[in-house]
């Protein structure tokens, strides 16, 4: 198996997240799960990068290109965010990760696909279908 995967794999359980559905929230963003991908400029100006896709205003203080910072921040970034009282479902958590938590109770369209897509994913991991995920585009 992809050692991004199983590195994912490993850091969820130290973080009592799913790790399919930390593992969703990555490919979602980063289908290749590269730890040199970078986005197209978000509207702020900001980009995602690395294997999580993390915003570089947000987190600003870790080493992009390293796999292993790069998830262990974007699982600690979903246990905070399932921890949140405002949080009730794990596609609120897709739709924060994605968007922030502010957009929860009106998010736009891109950010519903987006989740919808995560929640899709793990789905499918759910039911062994974890090939089907990876190669899904």
């Amino acid at each position: 198996m992809n050692p991004i995967i199983l590195l994912i794999f490993a850091i969820a359980v130290e973080y009592n997240v799913p790790s399919e559905f930390a593992l969703s929230i990555a490919l979602q963003k980063n289908d290749t799960l590269s730890p040199t991908a970078i986005s197209q400029p978000n509207a702020n100006g900001s980009r995602d990068r690395g294997v999580m896709q993390l915003n570089d205003r947000h987190f600003d203080s870790i080493d992009w290109q390293c796999p292993e910072e790069n998830i262990r921040a974007g699982v600690q970034h979903i246990r905070w965010l399932m921890e949140r009282p405002e949080i009730q479902t794990f596609w609120d958590v897709a739709v924060a990760y994605n968007a922030g938590l502010g957009i929860i109770n009106n998010p736009p369209a891109s950010t519903i696909e987006y989740a919808n897509q995560v929640m899709w994913r793990w789905d499918e991991m759910s039911k062994g279908n974890i090939q089907t995920v990876i190669w899904k585009n």
